[in-house]
């Protein structure tokens, strides 16, 4: 059986982990796994890169960055495999493109295109463990592209669906938790979670996985576990949700503080004015979320939406070519609020989950200001200084 591993930095970070990870692989290889390893950059190697990259050019030539970003996973690939050979166990390391992964899109947030794994299948039937680097492939032109946020946990799925493997995601944190439990100690870690309800967290705020890795794993039914690396199966299994027993309405809380809130107020309402000011935001390529809009009685619009903070240089772009192209516009930007969102696909057929949400946090005398939902999850805008007390009454309220 194929089975494909991916390691995160942290767990690579220096070379006495890296020779730990090779022994592990080993024995599992001896075991007779055929084992496929996909692995991130040592520790901090990527931020390194990129202050490297800036100190040359504060707005550095995005191909020639690709180039720069993807030789710390290749350099992490070379020495682990270095480090199996030198247990005796036969090994041979691949950049994303010699594994075959071809990519399309920019420079710097690529989507992989294709995999093709014959490359690396003809290396596992020759008895070795193939060590690929993640996060990059190559595109149509041959210039080597990074897959952005998250890439070598979506190189992992994509080689996993290509190789009709199970997928192992290996870091510094032994499993998926109903809340962050550097929030909310007493956060439950969850068994089995559906690809809808870990799509839903990661788009809201999760940071343990990114939501095109969980994406793929859906679209190719790849069963994706998440554990501590060198740990016995005890973390978290991500799959569909009719592989799962448990009906409970909600399955986690996520919280996102990388948020700003943008109040646009004082416009006279017209649908092509409201046309003009989203197709401006979408011409820097902002995210957008928990949209919301009001008409006033004197007929004025009031129009607010999040965004993230780290895109804050394109958020002040399109605000001084939103105030060129609309005089009267009138700008407000908060930094004060978190989005608290409840996920459970659950949601769909227990009543009464939004009623408890918003009894729980008025009874505890929290405000909420936006208020977005989806068929699997709610969302809304509270203070910071709230966050504490508005995710334990929530977590002892659904049992998190």
């Amino acid at each position: 059986m194929i089975v494909v591993h991916k390691y995160g930095g942290s767990s690579l970070a220096d070379l006495d982990k890296i020779k730990n990870i090779a022994s592990h692989i080993s024995k599992l290889s001896d075991a007779g796994e055929q084992i496929v390893v996909v692995a991130s950059a040592m520790g901090k190697t990527t931020n390194k890169l990129i202050e490297m990259a800036k100190k040359i050019s504060e707005t550095p030539n995005i191909r020639e960055l690709d180039s720069l970003m993807a030789t710390g996973e290749q350099q992490t690939v070379a020495l682990l495999s270095m480090a199996l050979n030198e247990l005796g166990k036969k090994s041979i390391s691949l950049t994303g493109s010699q594994a075959g992964i071809t990519t399309i899109g920019h420079h710097t947030k690529s989507r992989i295109k294709s995999v093709d794994p014959k490359i690396i299948i003809s290396h596992l039937n020759r008895g070795k463990v193939v060590i690929v680097a993640g996060f990059q492939g190559m595109n149509q032109k041959g210039d080597i592209t990074t897959l952005g946020r998250g890439g070598s946990d979506t190189s992992a799925v994509a080689l996993a669906a290509s190789l009709g493997a199970r997928c192992e995601i290996y870091t510094d944190v032994d499993g998926i938790y109903s809340i962050d439990p550097r929030v909310y100690s007493d956060a439950k870690k969850i068994k089995y979670i559906s690809y809808e309800e870990m799509m839903e967290m990661a788009n809201l705020g999760a940071g343990i996985m990114e939501t095109r890795a969980v994406e793929l794993g859906k679209k190719y039914n790849v069963p994706i576990y998440v554990g501590e690396s060198l740990r016995d199966h005890d973390g978290t299994l991500i799959l569909n949700q009719d592989e799962i027993m448990e009906d409970k309405p909600i399955t986690g809380i996520t919280l996102n503080e990388d948020i700003f809130m943008v109040n646009i107020q004082h416009l006279p309402y017209s649908e092509s004015l409201v046309a003009g000011i989203f197709n401006t935001l979408g011409k820097f390529e902002l995210n957008i979320d928990m949209i919301s809009q009001n008409i006033t009685t004197a007929g004025t619009l009031d129009l607010s939406f999040s965004c993230f903070k780290r895109e804050e240089s394109l958020l002040k772009k399109a605000i001084e070519e939103l105030k060129n192209k609309f005089e009267e516009i009138s700008i407000e930007i908060k930094s004060d609020l978190i989005m608290i969102s409840l996920v459970g696909i659950g949601m769909v057929s227990h009543s009464g989950v939004a009623a408890k949400v918003f009894n729980t946090l008025a009874e505890n005398k929290i405000p909420f200001y936006h208020i977005t939902t989806s068929e699997i999850s709610i969302s809304c805008t509270i203070s910071k200084d709230h966050k504490k007390t508005a995710t334990e009454m929530l977590a002892r309220e659904f049992d998190l």
